[in-house]
């Protein structure tokens, strides 16, 4: 049952103390005066125009009469135009909030109040309190996020017990007006003019009043229905009461014109629950919508970078797999991109197999934020839904290549990059993203088999897709494999790496923490033209082998620690893709100028003994 203070709270007369604060901006668009803050519109709010950036600042209201206060919502900085002038104006960054001249929140270790510490984002903030009978509230702004333009400091709406149950009852009036004759008729009328609105949108005809008009609705709600709620709800519970307008939303939607933005990220503002949650999808696919049809940058670095443009990899923090074949050409499995793409020896991109770039947020066996993503994920033939390996089918004159995509499928392509077969393997594990990688390819020449690695199963196929071997990897799931000379298997574990047979046969360990040290987390092993092994850690140190378990020599070539990187190397030249680009460096002569430098080192010491 409502407690009796509130229920008299909200049929008590609405008239009290405006609200106050402690300095009004004011520009070309009028005053931002406090009570602007109480509106129940998130389009208008209050501005401070004190000296800085809002540092000080404080916005002060009286209830109409005691009431039981559960949660205070407010929203910072200015959402007129959703993440431009959110950013472009100061917003709070720490603020204190006062119920009767009480401090809310948590104390420090000595006893002090902390404040609510808040992010620089489009976001509700609810801030928990319990008091019987509140009668004031306060806001005060401790620290503020600089704005890019303006320094004023922008608070857009409070409103009390948002999320709470009583905001039923502040807000039944309304919904039981919008159920009326009454309501349903200004309905009607209003939904006509969002037809129109986007008829005339559509028809290039006034297209920014169209727009405005709807995203006004959208996020603000629909006119009629603000000018009710001004005469039904007290303030503090109006911008519960204004909902937004489903109409308006999927007019702008259906329009998909990313103008319309601003007017679904109130809505969600103003939403709570399932209906926030779907919004902020909708937003999602509005702003991949809009890199997407933007084109993207025309000129990519060589050898990558971050992107979904020709040239540009992603990976979300995945390995991206990386191989390089008798040509210096280098395939990399660009995960999050759904594609493949090859690189010439000069860095610059030279293939890409994939569909068509298009907006994604299929992600592993799960869903992710929606992004833009040089290739749609698709499971079309020769396309991906994020590839996480590509090796290398080596032949007399050219060579094919198979991938392994998050869905456990597997495609092989001929030497011109046509798809030639696929088929997906069925295991119980699903891959997960954020482990570092759970699924890999191995060549074996000298038996024509393809083993597919998915979590600790390792199922072995000709080329034509026919099953030959099922078993489980004895170690668990490895960290990275590679094919050796001897048609072994060497599969990481740790800091180890261990010999299998394509049978499952578990061999032996033949390298170990003695010889990759310690200190890393990472590794990856590849071979180069003439099948030695070589071993990479995420420190940087590169190690080339003899023969597996027999270290030839290392060296080190980044001095910057790599992220999930994986490795190629050809002629002495190691290719690692890391942080969404391909690192080179040349093994052979860094390692030729130490053993200069050593000699250098000892002719002067035996100089300077003679």
């Amino acid at each position: 049952m409502l407690p009796l203070i509130l229920a008299a709270s909200l049929t008590a007369s609405f008239a009290h103390a405006k609200p106050v604060a402690s300095s009004v901006a004011e520009d070309i668009s009028g005053k931002h005066t406090a009570d602007l803050a109480l509106d129940g519109l998130l389009s208008t709010g209050w501005a401070e125009g004190g000296m800085g950036h809002g540092d000080g600042a404080w916005w002060e209201f009286d209830l109409a009469s005691p009431t039981r206060l559960e949660v205070v919502s407010f929203w910072g900085g200015n959402l007129a135009e959703g993440k431009k002038s959110f950013r472009e104006y100061a917003r709070p960054k720490l603020v204190r909030v006062f119920i009767d001249g009480v401090q809310q929140g948590e104390k420090n270790e000595e006893g002090a109040f902390k404040g609510f510490r808040l992010q620089d984002e489009l976001k509700r903030y609810d801030i928990p309190v319990d008091v019987a009978a509140a009668k004031k509230v306060r806001i005060e702004v401790v620290e503020s996020f600089e704005g890019i333009v303006f320094a004023d400091c922008y608070i857009s709406e409070v409103a009390i017990n948002f999320t709470e149950g009583e905001r039923g009852r502040a807000v039944e009036k309304v919904d039981a007006w919008r159920a009326s004759k009454e309501g349903a008729k200004l309905l009607e009328k209003h939904e006509a003019d969002v037809v129109e609105a986007f008829t005339a949108h559509k028809a290039d005809e006034d297209e920014n009043v169209a727009m405005d008009f709807l995203m006004a609705a959208a996020g603000d709600g629909p006119t009629y229905l603000r000018k009710k709620v001004t005469s039904l709800v007290p303030e503090g519970y109006r911008a519960a009461a204004i909902v937004p307008d489903e109409k308006a939303m999927e007019a702008i939607l259906k329009l998909k014109d990313p103008n319309g933005i601003p007017g679904l990220e109130m809505a969600a503002l103003r939403s709570i629950g399932k209906q926030q949650k779907q919004i902020r999808e909708n937003i999602e696919i509005f702003y991949a919508y809009q890199e997407l049809k933007s084109g993207g940058r025309r000129s990519i670095d060589a050898w990558g970078e971050p992107g979904w443009e020709v040239g540009a990899l992603r990976s979300y923090g995945e390995p991206a797999a990386i191989e390089i074949d008798r040509f210096g050409q280098i395939y990399v499995a660009d995960v999050g991109n759904n594609r493949v793409q090859m690189f010439g020896q000069e860095g610059l991109p030279a293939k890409q197999w994939g569909s068509k770039p298009d907006i994604s947020n299929l992600w592993f066996d799960g869903r992710r934020t929606w992004y833009a993503a040089g290739s749609g994920a698709s499971e079309d033939q020769g396309s991906f839904v994020n590839p996480v390996d590509v090796e290398l089918i080596p032949g007399k004159e050219a060579d094919k290549f198979a991938t392994l995509d998050a869905t456990g499928r597997v495609q092989i392509f001929d030497e011109e990059g046509r798809p030639l077969i696929g088929w997906t393997v069925r295991v119980d594990h699903k891959m997960q993203p954020k482990v570092g990688g759970e699924g890999y390819l191995a060549w074996v020449p000298q038996k024509k088999q393809l083993v597919v690695f998915i979590g600790n199963t390792a199922t072995v196929f000709t080329l034509d897709s026919e099953e030959v071997a099922r078993w489980k990897v004895a170690d668990g799931t490895p960290n990275a494999v590679e094919t050796g000379k001897d048609g072994k298997l060497y599969l990481v574990f740790g800091s180890n790496v261990t010999q299998y047979g394509t049978d499952g046969f578990r061999y032996a360990t033949v390298i170990g923490d003695d010889i990759l040290g310690e200190g890393f987390e990472d590794v990856d092993l590849t071979k180069d033209e003439a099948g030695r092994l070589w071993a990479l850690t995420d420190t940087g140190w590169v190690f080339n082998f003899k023969k597996p378990g027999k270290l030839d020599w290392k060296v080190k070539v980044s001095d910057i620690a790599f992220e999930r990187p994986r490795f190629a190397v050809s002629q002495g030249m190691v290719f690692v893709t890391d942080r969404d680009r391909i690192v080179k460096a040349d093994a052979l002569q860094i390692r030729s100028d130490e053993l200069d430098a050593k000699k250098a080192a000892a002719a002067d010491a035996k100089a300077g003994k003679e």
